[in-house]
């Protein structure tokens, strides 16, 4: 005969453990947000260009922003599943394996139509413009405070 208080145990790790896989997929997913296009990407520093010379280098990569939309929204799908299997009862280890290469190879690709489209701005940016992003950027990778920072690009 089992004691009373194995039944409390039981229940308190299969709570915890329960809390622990949620916190691990939660964390998992938040992660992957940035990939998306962050705070730090070129097209938000082009929100700050006057409206001229933003309209103009926005159409340089007009043409890939069907597609980076669309694998935006094969991220995410891709993301689901992998939190999905995860998160599967019972747990199927070589399903998670799979879903989570998946997500990666769908992020590559993501980051590929994303290096596409900077380098086809860039292509058209100044110099000037170029050097000005750069210090942006880095300002909001590191949590600078954008409206301190020495611009020579405010927007109109």
């Amino acid at each position: 005969m089992t004691r009373p208080w194995v039944k409390y145990l039981l229940i308190a790790s299969l709570a915890l453990n329960l809390l622990v896989v949620g916190a691990l997929a939660g964390a998992a997913f938040r992660g992957r947000h940035h990939l998306a296009g962050g705070g730090g990407n070129l097209f938000g520093y082009l929100d700050r260009l006057p409206k001229e010379r933003r309209d103009a280098l926005q159409r340089s990569a007009n043409e890939l922003r069907p597609a980076i939309r669309q694998m935006r929204e094969q991220v995410r799908a891709a993301t689901k599943e992998r939190s999905d299997a995860l998160l599967a009862e019972p747990f199927d280890k070589q399903k998670y394996i799979n879903a989570q290469s998946r997500q990666i190879e769908t992020e590559t690709k993501l980051r590929l139509l994303m290096r596409d489209a900077v380098a086809e701005v860039a292509g058209a940016m100044s110099q000037d413009e170029r050097r000005a992003f750069l210090h942006w950027r880095g300002r909001r990778l590191l949590g600078g405070d954008e409206a301190g920072s020495e611009q020579p690009h405010k927007r109109r």
